[in-house]
């Protein structure tokens, strides 16, 4: 089974990811986690297993987690039609704002923002660098300002496929909370 997690960037796809992996595990399945991102470190421990490239052949025995915040742009690692359930996550404008605020400190903190799989980090490497606030800004007054038009392009795409399934996350001091 192909699952796909997408949504617009900073909603927590990789915690649902991560989240997912660890109960279907303890259920007793066979889990293979991805991240279309190609991040080249470890972001969490969960994650060794996931800095391997996408099969070009599914077993059937298998669960397939496969996060591409880019699932529904020219850019995807695979095509809609080939899952067999997409996992949108959709926040509400107040609790994008909310994941956002976390980030924007972590990347202050180690002195990059804004990955890329192209390019890679933006930023001068320096943490706690004054530089890097104007462009860890501009990029969550562009998410803020462009997330309704994101989300309506994704909608446009993946409304066509079956099996979709929304999760409206939300913060909680805890972290990120999912709400099927």
């Amino acid at each position: 089974m192909k699952v796909l997690i997408t949504g617009i960037g900073i909603v927590g796809k990789s915690t649902l990811r991560r989240q997912l992996l660890k109960k279907l595990q303890t259920a007793g399945a066979k889990v293979e986690h991805f991240d279309a991102d190609c991040f080249g470190e470890i972001r969490h421990p969960l994650d060794t297993t996931c800095l391997k490239k996408i099969p070009k052949e599914f077993s059937d025995d298998v669960v397939y987690l496969i996060e591409d915040v880019h699932a529904t742009m020219d850019q995807a690692v695979l095509p809609l039609s080939v899952y067999d359930l997409i996992i949108y996550l959709e926040p509400s404008f107040f609790t994008q704002i909310l994941f956002w605020l976390p980030r924007m400190n972590r990347w202050f903190a180690l002195g990059h923002y804004s990955w890329e799989k192209e390019t890679g980090w933006q930023g001068n490497g320096r943490p706690g660098s004054l530089s890097n606030l104007p462009g860890i800004l501009k990029d969550f007054f562009r998410d803020i300002y462009n997330r309704k038009r994101w989300i309506t392009d994704d909608w446009q795409k993946i409304g066509q496929c079956k099996n979709v399934q929304v999760v409206r996350p939300s913060w909680s001091r805890q972290g990120p909370r999912f709400t099927f």
